[in-house]
């Protein structure tokens, strides 16, 4: 499509643009370099297209569409427009829009004051840089240095920034000297608008494993119920059977019902409580045995005593 410097030609491309593509995405240009924003058009070449203009030409352009029954609710974008922006036209729906964006994003040199989006992890080892007045800076920033061999050595590996930290100027200078670049640019959205909806940032930003974590929990929970109410998936089929066999085993071998699963286990029984039984019959058997040689024992001692007593008696009769 060839380029329109006049106001009505931008405006009539915009309305075209507009009408061509579902969903459009507008992102501030904010610290977007010329050279990064090559490189997102080159990676999203194909499925997006960039395009940069006025706010209020893109106002008029929407305005022109509402007015001929499209694109209705776009107004809700116009607050948005503020500042240099640049918009961002797909097929795809605005969640694969954020997604693709954020997969993009190119990593990039901490300024003072940026966020630390992680934790700043500086390894120990050798950094390569020549002895001199870095040694205090690193040490100023927590980064503990001495020199070995004439060059810089990190004494210990070192977390110089957690998750949320704002970047400080000597911290940024040291990252810079160290070549770390713990930051990453891209095009963030503002909001999106598609088929009439319009999506504000917050909504765009989705924490994919915070999701797949709730859909492992409620697929956990779902298979949980259905084993307990019996109910057949695919899933569950097989550990309900696994159940109601082994109930019916139980079940049969109370009965002492033969089938070819319990005549083996009813065999085993059987033995099992014969030899049980012979054990207590044995058992029984011997104590009575030597009861009636504990009677006899103490029949014969006491015909010993009155035999014994007889004959002292005839001693002295």
């Amino acid at each position: 499509m060839p380029k329109r410097t006049d106001k009505r030609g931008i405006i009539e491309e915009l309305k075209s643009i507009f009408k061509e593509y579902p969903t459009v995405g507008l992102a501030p240009l904010y610290r977007v370099k010329a050279s990064q924003l090559h490189e997102i058009r080159r990676k999203l070449r194909g499925v997006v297209l960039l395009k940069v203009s006025k706010n209020t030409l893109v106002k008029i352009a929407l305005k022109e569409l509402m007015e001929n029954g499209e694109f209705k609710g776009a107004d809700a974008l116009f607050k948005y427009l503020e500042g240099q922006n640049i918009l961002i036209f797909t097929k795809e729906d605005p969640f694969k829009l954020a997604k693709m964006l954020d997969e993009v994003k190119i990593p990039s040199f901490a300024r003072p004051g940026d966020i630390a989006p992680e934790d700043i992890v500086i390894q120990e080892g050798n950094t390569g840089l020549p002895p001199g007045p870095l040694v205090s800076e690193f040490n100023e920033v927590g980064l503990p240095a001495r020199i070995v061999s004439g060059s810089i050595w990190i004494s210990k590996t070192t977390v110089v920034a957690k998750k949320g930290d704002v970047i400080s100027d000597k911290l940024a200078s040291v990252l810079a000297k160290l070549g770390v670049k713990p930051v990453k640019v891209g095009l963030n959205f503002k909001v999106a608008y598609s088929d009439g909806l319009v999506y504000p940032m917050e909504m765009l930003k989705l924490d994919i494993e915070s999701y797949k974590n709730e859909f492992l929990k409620a697929w956990e929970n779902a298979f949980k119920l259905a084993l307990a109410l019996k109910y057949p998936t695919p899933e569950t089929l097989p550990i309900i059977l696994i159940e109601c066999r082994s109930t019916s085993l139980r079940l049969a071998l109370s009965l002492e019902y033969l089938t070819p699963e319990t005549l083996p286990l009813l065999i085993q029984k059987a033995l099992t409580e014969t030899s049980i039984i012979s054990s207590l019959v044995f058992k029984a058997e011997g104590s009575e045995k030597r009861k009636v040689e504990k009677e006899e024992l103490s029949k014969e001692e006491k015909k010993e005593r009155e035999e014994e007593e007889i004959g002292l008696a005839s001693l002295f009769g």
